[in-house]
């Protein structure tokens, strides 16, 4: 039975010539491919997700009920050691696996367009595309490109970025700028008129893992923070029982000023929309959808990121006064503090960098021009 339903399944993908929309592993490379399928589901065009046999995507797509297609997947590990040798011999494998799997995905589908978002899941796929002579489209959120997307680059015929191009040495006539595809959800709300309230808000985001940095400094600005401001704090799963407890220790007058969650769904439209600033670390994704709100940003990259990428993105941020940077090596509780403070006393600076990282990165257009470039495969 399994296999006939397989067949079946086949059969009337076949039949239709999805697009395919490929990447996986986080939060940055996933949702944005959500907000894709959303706008391609509403337009009644066919597409089939791609995604790795271990990764988050298969759980997260299945919420929507579309067409997944799981492939085998491997990372390259550049640093030494014998554990990361072995590892990459068994990967090796299983990229090649994966490769096989998407040439036949592609020749059952007859898909003539691959999207691909980045991360290892997506090279195979981008090379049997290539291989078929199919037409690749790439998608880079960050100012600087991760390992697969460098290697796509050289294959696709387009390739779409939330930053300038200009910030890629290698940019042609092919880059383009179109933003990052933002969830629906997010994208209503920003519509909305906003939110009336007493106090100003601000709403950290520590992220799905947490960020002990960036948790610890909110935990001893605290005591000031709640004097001026509501505090929404997005914690992380590992430490959020220790901050509600410091929630429950606030004296009973700022009891109701600061919120701790372990990860916001739902409600997370209805936070940035009431939010007077935003502190967070420097993921293309939260810039993206904090553009989508105009609101001001107070960005702490992670030093660990890959490349440095979080470092640049704030740079390029900072030098077009769209945000305020801020390294984590040089910063202390009470600089965070005096800077957080300084900001909400000054309404003509946070209009100022919402109205400027809005336009840097003029999220309200991106997922229409993204889904046009897909389905009609035209340039500006």
């Amino acid at each position: 039975m399994p296999q006939e339903k397989q067949m079946k399944n086949d059969q009337s993908i076949n039949s239709q010539k999805p697009i395919l929309l490929v990447g996986g592993g986080t939060g940055g490379h996933i949702f944005p491919l959500i907000a894709l399928g959303e706008e391609l589901a509403s337009r009644n065009i066919p597409f089939i997700f791609v995604g790795g046999r271990l990764g988050k995507e298969s759980e997260v797509v299945g919420e929507y009920g579309w067409p997944f297609r799981a492939i085998s997947a491997g990372k390259w590990r550049r640093y030494w050691s014998a554990t990361a040798l072995l590892q990459n011999i068994l990967d090796l494998g299983r990229f090649t696996k994966g490769f096989f799997e998407s040439l036949s995905l592609l020749i059952k589908t007859d898909s003539q367009v691959v999207f691909s978002k980045g991360g290892y899941v997506a090279l195979p796929v981008v090379l049997a595309a290539r291989l078929l002579g199919r037409r690749v489209i790439i998608h880079e959120s960050d100012s600087v490109m991760g390992m697969t997307n460098r290697i796509s680059v050289r294959l696709a015929s387009k390739i779409l970025t939330a930053f300038s191009p200009s910030v890629f040495p290698n940019h042609d006539s092919r880059f383009e700028q179109v933003g990052i595809p933002i969830r629906r959800t997010l994208r209503q709300a920003a519509n909305l008129q906003g939110v009336r309230k007493s106090r100003p808000l601000v709403l950290v985001i520590a992220g799905i893992q947490g960020s002990k940095a960036i948790n610890h400094l909110v935990r001893e600005a605290l005591p000031e923070l709640v004097q001026v401001a509501d505090v929404v704090h997005i914690t992380g799963e590992a430490e959020i029982l220790s901050h509600k407890t410091i929630a429950q220790g606030l004296s009973k007058k700022f009891q109701n000023a600061y919120r701790p969650f372990a990860f916001i769904t739902r409600e997370l439209p209805y936070y940035f929309q009431s939010s007077d600033l935003i502190v967070s670390r420097a993921s293309a994704t939260t810039i993206a959808e904090a553009a989508l709100f105009s609101r001001a940003m107070y960005l702490i990259p992670l030093p660990s990121s890959a490349s440095d990428h979080q470092l640049t993105n704030a740079l390029h941020l900072q030098a077009a006064g769209a945000a305020v940077l801020r390294e984590e090596k040089v910063l202390n509780t009470e600089k965070f503090t005096e800077d957080i403070k300084r900001l909400l006393a000054d309404k003509a600076q946070l209009q100022s960098l919402g109205t400027r990282l809005s336009k840097y990165f003029n999220e309200q257009g991106a997922v229409g021009r993204v889904v046009e470039i897909i389905t009609k495969g035209e340039a500006r």
